[in-house]
């Protein structure tokens, strides 16, 4: 079993990255949610960085109590997988950040739920850890059932690995992670692409147990535009495997 990376010196830090974008109802009852898990958790810190993607009108500041936050901004719209590797390079900067965890801004991914992925990233299940929701019909429209049954398989074919939620953004992701895989998609299809390139590196990939929530937020996804894309994402990075690029 893989162990996480060490990193002796004190205290800990897992980075917390949210990107947001025309999308800010939430994010004081998310930054409460941080706050009160940095109260009751014993051996890490949980800075935050705040990405605004261009929104319009800016994002305000974000302050909270307890709770360290950082505030970036893009000028113009650039996408959800620019905003994340934005977020990756500022904490790999920071030699005491361990880790970093990502979250959406509509509090579709419980914030109270991060102690569970600390855990498991302790406990050796994975450099990587993905939220895994269960496909309930009920809550998750049709539409997103078939399109993340599909994604996932397909990934999982591609990396060896069974992935049973390709499309959760709540991941946790290691330092050591971070430097070993280059991203460089700049849409949502970037956290595709990150778990298809950490199976061909042989980076471990573990998952917890969340709630499927859908809070009626719109969503950036366009289903046929973005399921085509999903599908040249694929092909160009299967090419590249080819041609020994990866």
């Amino acid at each position: 079993m893989t162990q996480p990376t060490s990193y002796r010196s004190s205290p800990r830090r897992c980075g917390i990255i949210i990107p947001v974008y025309n999308s800010s109802r939430h994010l004081g009852e998310l930054l409460h949610g941080i706050a009160a898990v940095q109260t009751s958790l014993s051996g890490w810190e949980l800075p935050v960085l705040i990405i605004d993607d261009g929104s319009n009108p800016p994002l305000p500041p974000q302050r909270y109590a307890g709770l360290r936050v950082i505030q970036q901004r893009h000028e113009h719209n650039r996408g959800k997988g620019a905003a994340l590797k934005q977020g990756f390079a500022y904490f790999l900067q920071d030699p005491q950040v361990q880790a970093v965890l990502t979250l959406d801004g509509d509090m579709q991914h419980p914030p109270q739920f991060i102690p569970q992925f600390l855990e498991a990233y302790e406990a050796g299940r994975g450099e990587v850890i993905v939220g895994h929701r269960h496909r309930d019909y009920r809550v998750m429209p049709l539409h997103r059932i078939l399109s993340n049954w599909l994604t996932s398989r397909i990934i999982s074919r591609m990396t060896g690995q069974h992935i049973p939620d390709s499309q959760c953004g709540f991941r946790l992701i290691s330092r050591a992670a971070l430097a070993q895989v280059d991203v460089r998609e700049n849409r949502f299809h970037l956290e595709s692409e990150f778990l298809i390139r950490c199976g061909w590196k042989k980076i471990p990939v573990g998952f917890v147990a969340i709630p499927t929530i859908y809070n009626g937020a719109p969503s950036a996804i366009r289903h046929l535009p973005d399921t085509l894309n999903f599908v040249a994402v694929v092909f160009k990075l299967s090419l590249e495997r080819i041609k020994g690029h990866v």
